[in-house]
């Protein structure tokens, strides 16, 4: 197959959920079609010169060709200004705003054009639909990596001031509509989780869909209990906002509880751009770690005995999570931390939504190492058996297939 695939981020160097199934995904499509891709660049988040090169060059080890646009919001702070501008009278959400392109239009109509007719084009967020205009009769599939509207209504409640709470519900309610009238026109929405499969189908009746979930490289991803200690980790870039939450939430919370139970504990708080408060935090508690940014994460978690997932918000399924269920490790998570994850409360991880009990599933884990092998170990089944990325690469191959034999009159 010749398969367009545009992405909202260049997905490289693989850290992070979008990022990490982005790259894997795309590797693993690599070695039997021909893939373009194309990917907004994000200066913030990789810079300019040799990190750039790098990026490039380890995608074209795949991809046929790789192209990246620039993001317009965020080419300087007049234009980050003007974008943020601009939203309060635009009628669409923020993310549809930002990520207009002409240059992408124009490249996609010349990549569905007879002459050099691509087979499917992969819009890879919901922020790109507008894009379907631009490719003609061949079939476009749509990843929602999450349901975008529930997202941003679970952020709205958690937010700390009535302004964000405002403006992130005005976002969820712009989200929910442009969802119940785009998803209809795509051939496939591809999910990353049964239950966002159906909340779609409740906003948007008859979009078609398609299940995808996350995934894990198990030879990159192994356990390695003989490193642990009494220890509880949690790992994910506190440039997002599902991310500095759970932590706040789990210092303020929790902690005091796990702490007072067991006097040796330490909080690995693992992942880049640790926000001000966080930093002060861990400079009056000694037995707080915040390394920011780490180039390989496996070590920090083998030292942990207990992974934590305490997240308020979010949508889709966590590659936190099976990235830890493929390490064996024993999880505690919040319903919303473990949603969209094919598992079972109690044998493969376990779920606890109040403060109390979240801590006394932690101190128990912590404390019990026969019950934290039996949870790891199941955990560490259930991914190989259903989360490898070749094998899911291969399930959305056939639903590319699906769409262009949908497509054909």
């Amino acid at each position: 197959m010749k398969i367009v695939y545009v992405t909202q981020i260049v997905p490289y160097p693989p850290h992070g959920g979008v990022l990490q199934r982005g790259f894997n995904l795309l590797r693993e499509l690599g070695r039997r079609h021909s893939v373009h891709l194309i990917a907004f660049h994000h200066p913030d988040e990789l810079p300019y010169g040799e990190t750039l090169r790098k990026s490039r060059e380890e995608l074209e080890r795949f991809c046929d060709q790789v192209e990246y646009l620039p993001l317009w919001p965020k080419q300087s702070a007049a234009h980050k200004l003007a974008a943020f501008a601009f939203a309060t009278a635009y009628p669409k959400p923020f993310s549809v705003l930002a990520h207009r392109s002409r240059r992408l239009s124009k490249k996609l109509r010349q990549l569905t054009s007879s002459g050099a007719r691509a087979d499917v084009v992969h819009l890879d967020t919901i922020a790109l639909s507008p894009y379907r205009d631009d490719c003609g009769s061949v079939p476009v599939v749509l990843t929602h990596h999450n349901i975008e509207s529930q997202l941003m209504e679970r952020r709205a409640q958690v937010e700390s001031t009535p302004l964000a709470r405002w403006y992130v519900g005005l976002q969820a309610r712009r989200l929910r509509a442009y969802e119940a009238s785009e998803s209809g026109r795509f051939s496939v929405n591809v999910m990353v989780s049964d239950t966002d499969a159906a909340l779609l189908r409740s906003i948007c009746p008859g979009a078609r869909t398609a299940v995808i979930p996350n995934g894990v490289d198990v030879e990159y991803f192994v356990p390695r209990r003989d490193e642990e200690s009494p220890a509880v980790i949690y790992t994910g870039g506190m440039n997002m906002f599902a991310n500095r939450d759970a932590v706040d939430w789990f210092v303020d919370s929790i902690w005091p509880r796990v702490k007072s139970s067991v006097p040796e504990v330490r909080f690995l708080a693992v992942g880049q751009r640790p926000s001000a408060r966080l930093l002060e935090v861990a400079a009056s508690d000694d037995q707080i770690e915040v390394p920011g940014f780490v180039p390989d994460v496996r070590p920090w978690v083998a030292r942990a005995a207990v992974y934590i997932v305490p997240l308020r918000v979010g949508g889709g399924t966590r590659l936190k999570m099976v990235d830890a269920m493929a390490q064996g490790k024993a999880i505690v998570a919040t319903t919303v931390g473990a949603e969209g994850i094919h598992g079972d409360n109690g044998r493969h991880f376990v779920i606890a939504d109040e403060p109390e009990r979240f801590a006394a599933e932690v101190v128990r884990l912590i404390r019990d190492a026969s019950v934290r092998r039996e949870l790891g170990d199941a955990a560490r089944a259930r991914v190989e058996a259903e989360y490898g990325w070749p094998m899911l690469a291969e399930r959305l191959a056939g639903v590319y297939e699906s769409a262009i034999a949908g497509a054909r009159p």
